[in-house]
């Protein structure tokens, strides 16, 4: 169980009592760096454009069609590799998250980019699937409000403690376009 944090007309935190995260203080220390780190970047030109481009050309999608694409996904990643894969990867939003990345000296491990029906559209790492929109890191950021983030539970990952913050993408005027999960090593935390 994560938390959700919604930034708008305050800070409001649900379901916090419970989370480890919270319990050991990471919540609040990955709020700060989203607010000092991640807001900078996260809604540049660059991510508004490539994701807003992503929502138009997927505007005609059925669930059926998005079946097919993200079990096109698993197969490619399968083969370690394939077009569809290489087009989320290798793209130039990927090299740019790529070096937010390197220059977070270590804190962010991973940046994927979601569009308004949760597919991939950017990455730092490969994810499992292309659909994360069944999932808590787009239901409870881009549905919720433009100024929703979501911080999910501390795990262990290669020797790090990690936990994924997720942040709905959206216009100055407020106008939700998609979500951003990224990774922190929340012991590389000031």
């Amino acid at each position: 169980m994560g938390k959700f944090t919604s930034l708008a007309g305050g800070l409001a935190l649900a379901a916090l009592a419970a989370s480890p995260a919270f319990a050991d203080g990471h919540a609040a220390k990955i709020q700060k760096y989203v607010d000092e780190h991640i807001n900078g970047w996260i809604g540049s030109s660059q991510i508004i454009s490539a994701v807003d481009q992503q929502n138009l050309n997927h505007m005609g999608l059925t669930d059926g069609d998005i079946s097919v694409l993200d079990q096109r996904w698993r197969a490619e990643k399968l083969r370690g590799g394939g077009d569809l894969i290489n087009s989320k990867m290798n793209n130039s939003l990927s090299s740019f998250l790529r070096g937010v990345k390197a220059a977070s000296g270590g804190v962010i491990t991973e940046v994927f980019l979601m569009d308004n029906k949760g597919l991939n559209v950017a990455q730092t790492n490969g994810t499992g699937d292309y659909m994360q929109g069944d999932e808590a890191k787009w239901k409870k950021t881009y549905p919720m409000s433009a100024k929703a983030v979501f911080i999910d539970d501390v795990e262990e990952e290669d020797g790090m403690n990690i936990a994924q913050v997720s942040v709905t993408i959206a216009r100055d005027n407020g106008a939700r376009l998609g979500a951003a999960t990224i990774g922190i090593n929340v012991d590389a935390l000031k």
